[in-house]
């Protein structure tokens, strides 16, 4: 069964443009990893939530998921890249949550 990482986040607007070179910086090393599916950014354009900006990536199993994992902390380290450094600078909120996906 697939694993989803779902991350919600409240991005303040002056700070998106930065944030999101920032997802695109973190997406491209995790294309690189073994089991990775697919990873989509979604940035609100209607509705309710405080939540503007939302990023997927999708694993093809638990193993996969787990590994992912501790290879992100690995090589985010190597390239200098502290997520919780940037979203306290850009002053970004996140919420998270791990899913199975499955076909309907």
């Amino acid at each position: 069964m697939e694993i989803v990482l779902v991350d919600k986040f409240i991005v303040p607007e002056e700070s998106k443009e930065r944030f999101l070179e920032q997802v695109r910086k973190s997406a491209s090393f995790l294309r690189t990893l073994p089991g990775f599916v697919e990873g989509f950014v979604y940035e609100k354009t209607d509705g309710e939530s405080r939540h503007n900006i939302m990023t997927t990536a999708v694993w093809k199993d638990e193993e996969a998921f787990q590994s992912a994992k501790r290879s992100a902390a690995e090589g985010f380290k190597k390239i200098g890249f502290n997520p919780a450094e940037i979203m306290e600078a850009l002053k970004v909120q996140i919420e998270r949550a791990i899913y199975h996906r499955s076909p309907y």
